[in-house]
């Protein structure tokens, strides 16, 4: 989703080469995603995040790492933490690791499991001495519509925990990959936290955007307090706990982005929710 947008604009920046690492190479030649960064220029080293010598190839003559991995414990810690070893064995200088989310510094240990994982592997790599940089954009816009969770067409719903009137910073997808190949090339950026957000968009809002779109009434729908939130998360399964913990922090505000960036590239017009909705729903009927 997010990585072979990065990779594609890595190759539209000036005088910028792109090296990607891949499970298979023949395989990687007839992806959907990957083929078009290939016939775009970008190398490929066949390795994974378990071979470090697969790694070591792959950040030869490298000057930054992007990370866009997903996974449990194996990749977001050990796997990320492994490439970052390998970066300072070869000389890399920079790495942006796979964050892209709220302000997970803020998040509270042992609430979020994700945010945990990524915590720790930005904690491990910054002990080696690269210099870290930590794309924060909030939620992908996408949460909001749809099939997501909280908007419901068909139910005619928006459902949320509190008032509903919370607002959480929000990026699309594509501006999100635009910013990380912006950050990850500009080398006046300094190491730390880069917060960026198209918007700041509450879960009423967000259902009247859509309703007006889709000429649907979507009816707000409050599923308790931030103690419900809690003891719902508290009898979870892992996974669903995760998506409940998302949901609290924008329910609080807890790890709401602070010192946006948003202003650094003019040239860059970050996409409101209202924008991104339009094109991603189907108009009234």
């Amino acid at each position: 989703m997010l990585g072979s947008r990065i990779g594609h604009h890595l190759l539209s920046s000036r005088n910028t080469r792109v090296r990607l690492l891949v499970r298979n190479r023949s395989h990687a030649k007839g992806n959907a995603a990957l083929s078009p960064l290939l016939d775009g220029g970008a190398e490929t080293v066949e390795g994974d995040l378990t071979q470090p010598d697969s790694l070591d190839r792959a950040t030869q003559n490298v000057d930054v790492i992007v990370s866009a991995v997903q996974g449990g414990p194996e990749v977001i810690v050990e796997g990320q933490v492994a490439l970052a070893e390998a970066g300072k064995r070869n000389g890399v200088r920079r790495i942006l690791p796979s964050d892209y989310a709220l302000d997970l510094f803020k998040a509270t240990p042992g609430e979020n499991a994700t945010y945990d994982l990524r915590r720790t592997a930005d904690e491990r790599i910054a002990k080696l001495g690269l210099e870290q940089i930590n794309v924060l954009q909030g939620a992908f816009m996408w949460v909001f519509l749809p099939g997501h969770g909280a908007v419901d067409l068909n139910a005619g719903t928006v459902s949320f925990f509190g008032d509903g009137n919370e607002r959480i910073e929000t990026t699309s997808v594509e501006d999100t990959a635009r910013l990380i190949a912006r950050v990850a090339t500009d080398q006046s950026v300094e190491a730390g936290k880069f917060a960026i957000a198209g918007d700041r968009v509450s879960f009423r809002e967000a259902g009247e955007i859509v309703s007006n779109i889709t000429g649907r009434r979507l009816k707000p729908v409050s599923l308790g307090s931030e103690d419900d939130l809690r003891a719902a998360m508290r009898v979870a399964d892992p996974e669903k706990r995760v998506i409940l913990a998302y949901q609290l922090y924008m329910l609080n505000g807890q790890t709401a982005l602070t010192d946006l960036q948003n202003a650094r590239y003019p040239d860059i017009h970050l996409e409101r929710f209202a924008d991104f909705a339009a094109h991603e729903l189907p108009p009234k009927t």
